[in-house]
């Protein structure tokens, strides 16, 4: 991974470093660019709804969606770079505790793993609480742009599902009980967030 901001270089060089062996960018860096992606789509059908007058009492609604849809596409981004060097950071210093006493390692092993949760944890989290505004935009935004919103909200649900994966694999090492039940809750209450606008996608929309 170079100094320069992933946003900042191009799709393919994106996409070659992480078809690469290096450490980094990997599958949390992955999961925050399906983030951006969903935002972003989210945001057209926004535009595309609040310029037709045939949805103008969702306009004012639209706009808004439009907004943080915006900023959360940044989030994303940002949270790119994040994962990254979290992961990095997350190796080196499983490589700098090897001398240390069991103990010592251990304390700082647990720490170690918790911060590589950090990133991962914020994706799901925001994510999360856009899915509302995504189920709106499914039921109330332009439908010729349905397609788009569809796909917007599948891109989100992936980005949650590979954000809890990445939780859930570095909680395999950590052992801290209080700390894995309340992660375990925020997971639940996730996956129920996911399962809410997938019945919407089931029963509701329809192509």
């Amino acid at each position: 991974m170079d100094n320069k901001p992933f946003r900042q270089g191009t799709i393919d060089h994106f996409l070659d470093d992480l078809g690469s062996k290096k450490a980094a960018p990997g599958g949390g860096a992955a999961a925050g660019l399906v983030g951006a992606q969903a935002c972003a789509l989210a945001e057209m059908v926004c535009h595309l709804t609040e310029s037709n007058k045939n949805y103008a009492e969702f306009h004012e609604k639209a706009a808004e969606y439009a907004a943080v849809f915006q900023m959360a596409r940044s989030i994303f981004l940002d949270l790119m770079d994040e994962d990254a060097k979290s992961f990095l950071e997350l190796m080196n210093t499983l490589r700098a505790i090897r001398p240390l006493p069991l103990a010592e390692r251990q304390e700082k092993q647990l720490e170690a793993f918790k911060k590589a949760i950090e990133v991962p944890q914020q994706m799901a989290q925001t994510m999360s609480d856009l899915l509302p505004s995504f189920t709106n935009l499914l039921l109330k935004g332009n439908k010729n742009a349905i397609s788009d919103a569809i796909m917007a909200a599948q891109l989100a649900m992936a980005c949650i599902h590979a954000s809890i994966l990445n939780v859930k694999i570095n909680m395999k090492y950590i052992d801290d009980e209080f700390y894995e039940h309340e992660m375990n809750d925020t997971i639940t209450a996730w996956e129920n967030a996911i399962s809410a606008i997938d019945a919407v996608l089931t029963y509701q929309v329809d192509l």
